[in-house]
């Protein structure tokens, strides 16, 4: 398969998004240029991060080793090392327990919810507060190989499972639904005209006749028409245009474990070619399933990583196989830090982005959920506290309101969940404690 890329100049409908004319008060429905934005990004792997010891690794491979409960001083580990280019903006949480601690591989209906199960995963929560200008899309939900065998999907809305989109080539369809484009290396730029300015002569000549009350009148009549406009076109990105990624699949290969690497890198790219447009604020990458059956050729021609992950075979398959999940997500962060922001001129698309980095499981050999893994990382517009330049470890154990038999106490992820939506200016829905964990946002 001959796997083709074309870059192809997204220029999007933006107009009424410059300084407004001054017209009266007019001026408050104006788009604001450089005005940052928070942009989340849930990157899920299956079969989890093999925190428990195991084959001389009495750390196991994914926690940082640190002296302290809360601090900037830390080793990274096996597995966190591949992300070491981004320990400045990373925040690694320990401590963390995920609904019964047991389960196996139904952790996968737990892991962007609340602990019961029952209520809409935090994703699509974010994706109602954090809306983009694709007003179709509450949030992009890419899934490379995770329908695979089974649909073991971890997005909800409330009780019914959401079925991500394993196509790339469909997944960009998605994303880019209803935004005007203009093809060619070379793309139209934006425009700036405000609304009103074909009848700009003709509004002021009417205003100078006016008495002030009549005046008042016409600037409220313009400012609900505005308002109009405003509801029907928010979020519409203010750069000038942004650059996508069209993948082109064959969909036979789709699925295949031939090239995986590729349509796993090939969903990210539209990802975040669709965030950097501005399409939507809120994206969810389930990278497999757990229990993932599509064999990684690069760790092993024939075993699959889940059975890697229960160690079924040797110590570097088990090792190797972990690995390859991560340098997905190092790939994403590098996309991201590439891509520029829609919103602050200049700025990256990781400056204004948290990434959240877990899987469904803690450890895959057997199958628990406990002291899950997981990474807060990127610029978050600086909301997040990932220290002051070394990066942050944070060990919530002496914060947990969970009792549990190995762990003493723990957090339940609902409550990291509940934080990330208050910092983000919404809330949970979830039962239980739901209490903002401190410490982890500048703004709550």
């Amino acid at each position: 398969m001959t796997t083709t890329r074309r870059q192809i100049l997204k220029s999007l409908m933006a107009t009424g998004i410059a300084a407004p004319l001054s017209l009266g008060g007019m001026a408050r429905l104006a788009y604001a240029t450089g005005n940052p934005k928070l942009k989340v990004v849930f990157a899920v792997i299956p079969d989890g991060l093999a925190v428990d010891a195991y084959a001389g690794y009495t750390n196991g491979l994914w926690f940082p080793q640190a002296n302290a409960l809360d601090t900037d001083q830390f080793t990274l580990n096996e597995l966190s090392k591949e992300l070491a280019a981004y320990r400045s903006q990373s925040l690694y949480l320990k401590g963390l327990l995920l609904s019964s601690g047991t389960g196996g591989h139904n952790a996968w209906q737990y892991i962007l919810r609340d602990s019961a199960g029952s209520k809409t995963s935090i994703d699509l929560i974010l994706g109602e507060q954090l809306r983009g200008s694709n007003t179709t899309l509450k949030r992009i939900y890419a899934g490379p190989h995770a329908t695979v065998g089974a649909q073991w999907n971890i997005s909800y809305s409330g009780n019914t499972k959401l079925i991500p989109e394993i196509n790339p080539n469909l997944l960009f369809e998605q994303v880019y639904s209803g935004i005007n484009t203009n093809g060619g290396s070379s793309g139209g730029s934006i425009s700036r005209a405000h609304l009103f300015d074909p009848a700009n002569t003709q509004i002021q000549a009417l205003r100078s006749v006016l008495g002030t009350a009549e005046r008042a009148k016409l600037d409220t009549h313009l400012d609900a028409v505005e308002q109009v406009k405003y509801d029907l076109e928010q979020q519409v990105p203010v750069a000038s245009g942004c650059i996508a990624e069209v993948p082109a699949f064959n969909t036979n290969v789709i699925n295949s474990a031939d090239y995986r690497d590729e349509v796993t890198h090939a969903h990210i790219d539209v990802l975040v070619g669709g965030m950097s447009c501005g399409a939507s604020r809120v994206a969810t990458l389930q990278i497999g399933r757990s229990a993932d059956q599509v064999v990684l050729k690069s760790v092993s021609a024939s075993r699959n990583p889940h059975d890697c992950a229960h160690r079924y075979g040797d110590v570097a398959e088990w090792r190797e196989s972990r690995r390859w999940y991560v340098q997905r997500a190092r790939y994403l962060l590098d996309q991201l830090a590439r891509y520029p922001d829609p919103d602050v001129p200049g700025d990256n698309l990781l400056q204004h982005t948290l990434v959240v980095f877990t899987s469904e499981m803690a450890d895959g050999a057997p199958e628990h959920m406990q002291d899950m893994p997981m990474l807060l990382v990127g610029g978050a517009s600086g909301l997040l506290k990932s220290g002051s330049g070394n990066g942050r470890f944070y060990d919530l154990t002496p914060l947990g309101e969970r009792s549990h038999w190995k762990m003493g106490t723990a957090v339940d992820v609902q409550r990291v969940w509940a934080t990330l939506a208050r910092a983000a200016g919404t809330d949970v829905p979830y039962s239980g404690d739901i209490s903002t964990i401190p410490n982890v946002f500048g703004n709550v």
